[in-house]
């Protein structure tokens, strides 16, 4: 495949590991805040799922390298 997909994946896959790491301040801040439960495991699951795109894309990526 093309360096421009190659390209674009990794920019895509850059862009979530910032709203990643975005996320993972804000449940610092929540921890500390006692914000309710509810609300801290709906940003969890939202983190743990862009760590699982971001390891799909960093596969994909890998194996296009090839």
């Amino acid at each position: 495949m093309g360096t421009g997909t190659i390209n674009s994946l990794t920019r895509h896959k850059d862009a979530l590991i910032i709203k990643h790491k975005t996320l993972d301040k804000d449940i610092k801040e929540a921890y500390s805040n006692h914000i309710n439960d509810i609300e801290l495991h709906r940003m969890k699951k939202e983190k743990l799922s862009l760590k699982e795109e971001i390891v799909k894309l960093e596969t994909t990526i890998a194996e296009r390298e090839q």
